[in-house]
């Protein structure tokens, strides 16, 4: 557990986490903001400031390299069907590398164990 000291302030997690909304919404911003902010941890209050303003000031360019078309990636989004969103998976065994069995969904790939599956009533 971080002791009191090593936590961050307020002041300096709340400016670097607003220095990074100039940054486009979605997973680019949300990685940095938590890479930043976990920097703060086990800083002083002085480190603390340098590395706040240091974020405020480079987050312009932060903002030009991240969403420079040369560096965009687009994700592959993976819908889920239908009858997955309403709970309806259909489940198969699969085994670890140390040969430990578990549930996944042939559709999804949602991952559960042997309590999210219940087969239906009357099936022996």
């Amino acid at each position: 557990m971080i002791s009191a000291e090593g936590r961050p302030q307020w002041w300096s997690m709340t400016i670097t986490r607003a220095a990074l909304r100039l940054i486009p919404a979605g997973g680019t911003r949300d990685r940095w903001q938590q890479e930043l902010v976990t920097e703060l941890y086990g800083l002083s209050r002085s480190e603390q400031a340098r590395h706040t303003w240091g974020v405020v000031t480079r987050a312009p360019a932060l903002r030009a390299a991240a969403s420079a078309p040369d560096r965009t990636v687009l994700e592959a989004v993976m819908r889920r069907p239908l009858r997955c969103k309403v709970g309806w998976h259909r489940w198969a065994h699969r085994y670890t590398d140390e040969h430990l069995r578990y549930l996944e969904c042939t559709r999804c790939r949602k991952q559960g164990d042997a309590y999210d599956y219940l087969p239906p009533m009357g099936w022996g």
